[in-house]
């Protein structure tokens, strides 16, 4: 499955088909954590605080923290990768790079093999072939990886993206897209289609073997606990394995986009001193973090939560 901290529009891609049936969620005591990391970024006299996300969640993610919450109570913008509610531009993308025309379908393409277990995960997730036959296999691995956290209890719907671009919306606060959905989907859309029955193998096989699944779930409470050490062990195996998905991901959605997402928080800092950035939490670990890229151009930062 593609990893939760990275790429907003994971969110974007359930169809109406998928399963919405979620486990109960939990009440949270009083000692449980409400989740993310929170660090405050410094120079030449101009702030901006930056908070990792995670793409989907549940109702006991909320309240935020009081600190998370005063710091976008006080934020003169909230900058996120994209606009997850901005249905307007992302249907026209989603229709150019995750859907076939003229009418050919990915059965065309994948082995017979692969063909039957997404057929199996397909119907487990509430959804049928013909539903899908249309979508390119990158977009179909998306959605098992959204069908699977959703089998989970974690929902689109409760995603901190989401969350915080409605928070923006109610608030008259300024929203700030750091990317653009077609930079997001270009990612995935332009993979050749070997690469991209390779990416849906992999995600395939992620599902199907029970360590590497609860492997992908732990990183939900992982970032739960705000465990950012535990989130770059487990992204420096993830991106350790010999596979099309692990090289994908630190070559493409991290090394690939973390220099943009850093130019732009610098950007938005010293234009609009006091902003909330919020970007996948995996964007803020590793040796090529954009925290890591920030204090390289002199910022420093101080971890508030």
């Amino acid at each position: 499955m593609l990893p939760l901290g990275l790429g907003a529009l994971l969110s974007a891609t359930c169809p109406a088909g998928a399963s919405d049936t979620a486990a109960p969620a939990k009440p949270p005591t009083a000692t449980s954590r409400q989740g993310g990391a929170l660090f405050k970024i410094q120079r030449n006299g101009h702030s901006a605080y930056v908070f990792g996300t995670i793409h989907v969640g549940r109702a006991d993610f909320y309240p935020f923290d009081d600190k998370v919450l005063q710091a976008l109570q006080h934020s003169s913008s909230i900058a996120l990768e994209i606009d997850p509610n901005n249905t307007q531009a992302l249907a026209p993308l989603m229709a150019k790079y995750g859907v076939y025309a003229d009418g050919k379908s990915h059965q065309q393409d994948l082995p017979a093999a692969l063909q039957k277990d997404l057929d199996a995960l397909l119907e487990k997730y509430g959804m049928t072939p013909a539903s899908v036959a249309n979508l390119k296999p990158w977009l179909l691995a998306s959605l098992l990886g959204i069908g699977e956290y959703t089998s989970q209890g974690y929902l689109p719907q409760y995603g901190v993206d989401t969350t915080l671009a409605n928070f923006a919306k109610s608030n008259n606060k300024r929203l700030v897209e750091l990317e653009t959905p077609e930079q997001q989907l270009s990612l995935l859309g332009s993979l050749s289609d070997a690469e991209q029955i390779e990416f849906l193998q992999d995600s395939v096989d992620e599902i199907q073997d029970p360590v590497k699944a609860q492997r992908s779930l732990q990183l939900v409470t992982l970032w739960r606990n705000g465990d950012t050490d535990g989130l770059a062990a487990m992204l420096a195996e993830m991106t350790s394995e010999d596979t099309f998905t692990s090289r994908f991901v630190q070559r493409a959605l991290l090394d690939g986009r973390n220099p943009g997402l850093a130019d732009g928080i610098d950007k938005l800092t010293n234009a609009a001193p006091g902003a909330f950035v919020a970007i996948g939490m995996l964007h803020l670990v590793g040796a090529n973090s954009v925290l890591t890229l920030l204090r390289q151009r002199g910022y420093t930062v101080q971890r508030v939560y």
